[in-house]
């Protein structure tokens, strides 16, 4: 089908693929648990206590239909849900207040674009510096972007084409959700491009996500895993076997201290 017969989305079939997708992520009906869950992880929103069970919950109560309606639940609803005190609800209502400010990198990869993860959702930040330039970017635009192929660049490009999920980013805005725009530089202005990290270990003047953004600023990649192809690693306290792969590969080790130092290029 060219449409998606839940939502109405178009349908995506991937060259080479045989699988047909929604694009209609953010409010298709049969996406909907996993697409709130997946807003609501720790590495995207970051609305601690909205877990599987919870959304369950709220999903059969037909208390939210798409990730916009969370920002419309109240201490009172949440408490009304089972094995809910007052003290739990006030808890998850200040974590959904708290997750209001984050970066456009997080919100990129919360709205659960097929084939956009963390890496991909900070490159298109990076490159553009707003929402709005992401949005109205065609196909041939996005593949300026580091990393982003013909095939990331249609899922996105598709995406932000379904009147429903622009819809949903519509009230996900008013609703409060903001970010900081990102000041686009040109690549000779970003001191570490074309280098890749990797971060293990504790920190103790920053997080390790606040760390990464950090050096994605400045035009750096952070990898998950270390590889030949790693540049630096970056040992915190306890870093375990990637430091001791780090090693054996020969690659270059920063401790906290020489991070900073880097970071203030």
């Amino acid at each position: 089908p060219s449409q998606c017969p839940v939502c109405g989305s178009e349908v995506i079939r991937a060259e080479g693929e045989a699988i047909a997708r929604c694009s209609g992520a953010l409010f298709c009906p049969a996406q909907r648990k996993e697409g709130i869950l997946h807003f609501a992880s720790r590495r995207a929103m970051d609305i601690d206590g909205m877990g599987d069970k919870r959304v369950d919950q709220l999903v059969a109560r037909d208390l939210i239909k798409n990730v916009a309606d969370l920002y419309a639940l109240t201490p009172e609803v949440l408490a009304g849900l089972e094995r809910m005190g007052e003290k739990s609800a006030a808890n998850i209502s200040e974590a959904l207040h708290n997750s209001k400010q984050t970066t456009l990198p997080r919100f990129l990869y919360a709205l659960g674009i097929r084939e956009v993860g963390e890496s991909t959702a900070a490159a298109l930040a990076k490159h553009f510096g707003n929402l709005e330039a992401i949005k109205h970017a065609d196909a041939q635009t996005l593949q300026n972007v580091p990393d982003v192929g013909p095939v990331v660049a249609a899922h996105v490009e598709t995406f932000f084409r379904q009147s429903h999920n622009l819809e949903v980013i519509d009230k996900l805005l008013i609703a409060g959700v903001q970010w900081p725009d990102i000041k686009v530089q040109p690549a000779q202005h970003a001191p570490l491009q074309g280098k890749t990290f990797v971060l293990t270990g504790a920190l103790e003047t920053l997080s390790r996500e606040v760390a990464k953004d950090k050096l994605e600023a400045l035009g750096a990649k952070v990898g998950s895993s270390v590889s030949a192809r790693t540049h630096y690693v970056v040992a915190g306290a306890d870093p375990g076997s990637k430091l001791d792969k780090a090693q054996q590969l020969g690659i270059e080790i920063l401790d906290e201290a020489g991070l900073l130092e880097l970071l203030e290029l």
